[in-house]
């Protein structure tokens, strides 16, 4: 009866030097609409602001994209080498896009790599294409997997988060975040993808370079980063939502609506440095959980 009743005081103890630890890290200030930091694990938040409100999401909306391709491909009904035939409503899709020409057949790898590095919307529409017979019937697979994802306040219109009128793809920095924890939870080979500064394409030998300059300008740079998306519109402002892993912890941040193209960066290091610096401090979460694990064989 000792042994429990010192466990359960030690266990009190550590949660107290726990949170007199975190209250003496300064949050930063983050300029931007809405901004959230967690853990890519257990999905606790150490920084949010206005974290649920909807906002437009621009290109970050091709994550939604990106996990129904992978979907599929880990389904077995696409394969990296199956070719796309490319439609003239693809190869025209506004935005920033690869050189594509209607008639062209290329491969799902290829589409896959020029969505994700220099998000390119024409590749995008082409998978969506390919796989729901238009974007239409695409986009209303990607509402329909975010509610399977429990993604409560977004709402996607197309495969490629453009404005299309006054409408745009919607989303909470609480949601970006859930999206990004599903993928890196059912499809972490993305950053094998996420992670690279530049690609040549296989069809056309056209160089293509990442539109996440953190992974391009050492100033940007943030150690362990390894993704995640990229989105801008007007209606959008600058928004990233990054993740990066170091001592086998990872982060998961989310910028949305800054003002301008490195600023969602230069924010998003701060959030990390909050990140990083929080676990080194003191690391109680696992004493608590092991204190709890001891405390329950000797029950």
């Amino acid at each position: 009866m000792m042994k429990i009743k010192f466990i359960t005081g030690f266990s009190v103890i550590s949660a107290i030097c726990s949170v007199l630890f975190l209250k003496h890290i300064d949050e930063p200030s983050i300029h931007a609409q809405a901004a959230l930091l967690i853990d890519a694990s257990t999905g606790e938040v150490f920084y949010e602001k206005n974290a649920d409100t909807p906002l437009a999401a621009a290109s970050m909306s091709k994550m939604m994209t990106e996990y129904l391709v992978l979907e599929q491909l880990h389904q077995g009904r696409l394969k990296w080498e199956d070719e796309v035939a490319i439609t003239d409503y693809a190869a025209n899709t506004d935005g920033v896009r690869i050189q594509l020409h209607a008639g062209e057949q290329v491969t799902v790898q290829d589409l896959y790599a020029a969505m994700l590095i220099p998000s390119a919307n024409n590749a995008a529409v082409a998978l969506a294409e390919h796989i729901a017979g238009s974007e239409a019937q695409f986009t209303a697979r990607m509402n329909e997997k975010g509610q399977e994802l429990g993604l409560e306040n977004s709402n996607f219109i197309n495969a490629t988060g453009l404005t299309e009128g006054n409408q745009a793809s919607t989303m909470t920095a609480k949601d970006l975040s859930k999206l990004a924890q599903a993928l890196l939870r059912d499809f972490p080979e993305v950053l094998e993808t996420t992670s690279l500064p530049t690609y040549t394409l296989g069809f056309s030998g056209e160089r293509i370079q990442s539109t996440n300059h953190m992974l391009l300008k050492q100033d940007l740079a943030v150690e362990g980063l390894d993704g995640l998306k990229t989105g801008y519109t007007n209606k959008a402002g600058y928004c990233f939502t990054g993740t990066a892993s170091r001592d086998g912890r990872r982060f998961i941040t989310v910028v949305m609506g800054t003002s301008d193209s490195d600023e969602r960066f230069v924010e998003t290091q701060k959030l990390f440095a909050l990140g990083f610096h929080t676990v080194y401090i003191p690391s109680f979460s696992s004493i608590l959980l092991k204190v709890k694990e001891i405390k329950e064989q000797w029950v």
